[in-house]
């Protein structure tokens, strides 16, 4: 029998009263602190993944058997309360709180947290936002339609090899062409200087239809298109350089060779396929490129079925060919130069007429030389000078009994004459970049050690250069005028002015020279490109021998090999005026062979694009006489020699 009962009395067995007798009142159980059982603290722990939460371990409670006669300590209770026990009533259990547990976000094991990259938006550049302002602003159809014009007249003049007229057709219609749409933006701001460049630029394209000499005409090419990016660039107002300065240079540079490729697709996109006026999509220069592409083999295959058909509009189809110097493989060359051409001048137009500059901060030029190292240099250098200019004056201006090695003049003034020039020419522009780069004082001017060393490289370089020119015209008048010999003496010329610039610039600080020396350079170019090079070569030769026959003699051979026909008027004249007989038949035949050796027999001159003025007199010459392919033939077999020793190089 379990007697678990609080407070009941005891009775022997067999002994229990029938009416038993109510036991004393119990004494006061003395409260006791209840002891709690030990729990293991709960980890907490991140649950993982798809499992449920574990629940917290609870250790089960002990169960007690009470001692007789002793009050049963309550577990799991606060201190008891006096109560009244109950017979048979069971021990009622502590309640206690459950546990509650805290869900948790179930996070993937072994898995950072999840990262969604967010796009990068790059700002647009400034100079994106002024190509888009400039092509909304534009008739993009016209544009479209003048750059092809101009990609073919590009094609017609550029692949032609032999340049004329179409070479001036091609910067006239450069200018005529895209100017409007450069210069539309900038309304009365325009660069003075940058309008100046119009007179060496009209004068380097009128020369090309004048004159056909291959070396007069590549030196155009260069100076015209330097001109042409120098002018735009000011004109568009995309340079906050001065004049012919290191900053315009930069700018002309980044306007012509990196920007075209930067603005390229903004072009493309914003002509294509971009908004007008009035923000509505325009294509109608994709509908233009379409239907070009659509009615090209449609007109050739019209022109060819009408040639089958009519023999009156064959003949006129083959005299527009001939004309135009058409055929299949010259037609396709020609679209695709004429396609490269529109994907670099497009975006190069876009760039002037949005005026990029504003995005770039350009500094002024600094110079980084410093004064005391460059002075060490010059006058060290300047020793060597003095030397060389001691011994012109020695040997040269002392006159030829003073020669070594018993050389005449003519032959100590042929040696080494080029080089010489060549030294001048790089001391120029040794001295230019000395007087731009080197380090100012605190007064703003070249220190004067530096101005002093200038000075003496200069003077000493103006007696190099009276040497010189000492030397060619002893040159000259042993061994006659070419064309090399020419170009040394204007080379000569330019560089003495060049000079006398640089040491005002030396002497009085404030004089800016680069425009000058710039402006200089330029309208020597022009004049040097319209002056007939070759007619003066052989008029000065052919007068040489003309005043005198005994005395000098005249290289025909060179005449008919190294000049242009220009030229020709002059053999003209000596086939007429000639002393002799054999020399007046050379001369007609020298003429044989200059129309044969520019194709004038086979009517290259009617070419359109190859047609220039020196050309068509040399046809009308030899028409004059009646000289024919046949003369052409046999000045090889009676005239050709070795001139070799004439020394005309």
């Amino acid at each position: 029998m379990n007697n678990n009962h609080v407070g009941e009395t005891k009775y022997p067995a067999g002994n229990t009263p029938a009416n038993p007798v109510m036991p004393q009142q119990p004494s006061q159980a003395v409260p006791q602190p209840v002891r709690p059982i030990y729990q293991q603290p709960v980890t907490p722990q991140t649950p993982m993944m798809n499992q449920p939460v574990r629940q917290v371990y609870q250790q089960p409670a002990r169960t007690q058997t009470p001692v007789m006669n002793q009050p049963v300590r309550p577990v799991y209770q606060q201190p008891a309360r006096p109560q009244t026990p109950v017979m048979n009533q069971p021990v009622r259990p502590v309640y206690q709180q459950p546990v509650q547990s805290v869900p948790q976000p179930v996070r993937p094991v072994y898995q950072q947290p999840f990262f969604v990259p967010q796009p990068v938006v790059r700002p647009t550049q400034p100079y994106t936002l002024q190509a888009r302002e400039a092509i909304s602003s534009m008739n993009k159809a016209l544009f479209v339609i003048l750059s092809v014009l101009f990609g073919w007249i590009c094609g017609r003049s550029l692949l032609s090899f032999e340049y004329g007229i179409g070479m001036t057709a091609l910067g006239l219609s450069f200018y005529l062409i895209y100017l409007p749409f450069i210069m539309i933006k900038q309304k009365k701001n325009f660069s003075l200087f940058g309008l100046l460049l119009f007179i060496p630029q009209t004068i380097i394209l009128a020369s090309f239809s004048f004159f056909s000499d291959s070396r007069v005409v590549i030196i155009g090419l260069l100076a015209s298109f330097i001109i042409a990016a120098v002018q735009t660039t000011m004109l568009a107002n995309c340079t906050t350089g001065k004049p012919f300065t290191f900053d315009l240079l930069c700018d002309t540079c980044i306007t012509y060779l990196a920007m075209p490729f930067m603005n390229f697709s903004t072009t493309m996109s914003g002509i294509f396929f971009g908004k007008d006026k009035n923000e509505k999509k325009s294509k109608t220069p994709l509908k233009i490129a379409i239907g070009a592409a659509i009615s090209l083999p449609v007109v050739l295959t019209l022109i060819m079925t009408f040639s089958f058909a009519d023999e009156m509009f064959a003949a006129w189809v083959d005299k527009l060919l001939l004309v135009l110097n058409l055929n299949p493989l010259r037609i396709t060359a020609d679209i695709l130069f004429a396609l490269i051409v529109m994907l670099y001048v497009m975006p190069l137009v876009v760039t002037l007429r949005s005026g990029y500059r504003k995005q770039y901060n350009h500094k002024e030029s600094r110079r980084f030389f410093d004064p005391i190292i460059t002075s060490t240099v010059l006058f060290a250098s300047s020793v060597v000078y003095l030397v060389f200019v001691a011994v012109q004056f020695t040997y040269l201006f002392a006159g030829s009994g003073n020669l070594p090695d018993g050389l005449t003049l003519a032959e100590y003034s042929r040696r080494g004459f080029f080089e010489l020039v060549f030294v001048i020419v790089i001391t120029t522009i040794i001295m230019g970049v000395v007087c731009m780069l080197t380090k100012n004082n605190k007064h703003d001017r070249l220190p004067v050690y530096v101005k002093i060393a200038l000075l003496i490289i200069i003077a000493s370089n103006a007696v190099i250069i009276v040497s010189a020119a000492r030397r060619l015209l002893i040159y000259i008048e042993n061994y006659n005028l070419t064309v090399s010999r020419f170009n040394a003496a204007v080379l000569i010329a330019l560089m003495a002015v060049v000079d006398l610039v640089l040491a005002l610039r030396i002497i009085f600080d404030r004089l800016s020279v680069s425009a000058i020396i710039g402006s200089i350079v330029a309208m020597t170019v022009a004049a040097y490109c319209i002056f007939n090079v070759d007619g003066f070569v052989a008029k000065y030769n052919i007068d040489q021998y003309l005043d005198n026959p005994t005395r000098y003699d005249i290289d025909i051979n060179y005449i008919a090999e190294d000049l242009s026909p220009a030229a020709v008027p002059q053999l003209e004249r000596l086939m007429n005026k000639a002393p002799d007989n054999k020399t007046r038949t050379q001369a007609k035949f020298a003429i044989a062979h200059i129309a044969d050796k520019c194709n004038l027999f086979e009517g290259d001159n009617k070419h359109l694009a190859r047609w220039t003025l020196d050309r068509q007199i040399a046809v009308n010459i030899f028409e004059k006489y009646n000289i024919t392919q046949r003369m052409a033939d046999e000045y090889y077999d009676n005239y050709v020699y070795s001139y070799s020793d004439y020394g005309y190089r």
